[in-house]
């Protein structure tokens, strides 16, 4: 089997870990730090950064696919198939 994007250490669960962040921030968008700052963003800023928290997820999932496709745990049409399913 080749293993082309194990050197990246994973980087799809970064990028997961992120959306996960982000995901987290937004829900305590109003909720005050240790030094009592809390950013308070606009409903509109938090609009746009939940549906990039969806999208993250879903690169991820692809990113995380595609490394299966290329260690020979997908074929081409079984990676084909998820990716379809994810693109919904």
């Amino acid at each position: 089997r080749r293993v082309l994007f194990r050197s990246n250490n994973y980087i799809y669960y970064q990028v997961s870990q992120f959306a996960d962040e982000l995901e987290h921030d937004i829900n305590n968008n109003e909720s005050k730090d240790e030094w009592g700052y809390a950013p308070r963003l606009r409903e509109e800023t938090l609009n746009y950064l939940r549906q990039k928290v969806v999208e993250l997820r879903r690169i991820s999932e692809e990113m995380r696919h595609i490394d299966y496709l290329y260690s020979g745990d997908h074929g081409d049409d079984s990676f084909m198939e998820i990716i379809k399913e994810l693109k919904c």
